[in-house]
């Protein structure tokens, strides 16, 4: 990344360096902020460091991954085979074990998505509540969509040929 000065003179870019605590391999991680463009970049010193946020994270705008045809290879169309496992994961309501509010969530359980759907699970480390690490499963339910919408289509079409035998 190149930063181009017409004055002559080099911007301060450390202005943009911040450091936050990282649980729970280390005491801290530091943070660079770079705007380029329209764009800010929020990046961890370490790339290979997850982020976790205790709280809720709050957005005013979007959440946006990385979709652009350019960017993928070895794409193929979701098969319904795929989709059908969805009906094999029991959705569930919960509540976290350390959440003093008792706050009802939905979702499903790590462990049994795993035995479908393998590359939508990670395994992290995470520090308790009292104080030792332990390795918890995590979801990546946004990945989950996709089968949705194959499963949907689906169902759309099966609907739309009951219809036409009325």
């Amino acid at each position: 990344m190149a930063y181009i000065s017409f004055s002559g003179k080099q911007p301060n870019y450390t202005a943009y360096i911040k450091t936050f605590p990282l649980s729970p391999l280390s005491t801290n991680t530091t943070w660079t902020n770079t705007s380029i463009s329209n764009t800010a970049y929020l990046t961890p010193s370490n790339a290979n460091a997850s982020v976790y946020i205790k709280n809720d994270l709050l957005v005013g705008g979007s959440i946006n991954n990385p979709s652009d045809f350019k960017l993928k290879e070895n794409i193929e169309e979701l098969n319904l085979s795929l989709a059908n496992d969805l009906l094999k994961i029991e959705p569930i309501q919960y509540t976290y074990k350390a959440d003093d509010d008792k706050k009802i969530h939905y979702g499903v359980i790590a462990q049994d998505l795993e035995s479908y759907f393998p590359n939508l699970v990670s395994t992290i480390v995470m520090k308790n509540d009292d104080d030792d690490y332990k390795e918890h499963k995590v979801v990546n339910y946004l990945e989950l969509v996709p089968l949705l919408i194959v499963k949907i289509k689906d169902l759309q079409k099966q609907i739309d040929e009951l219809k036409g035998f009325q």
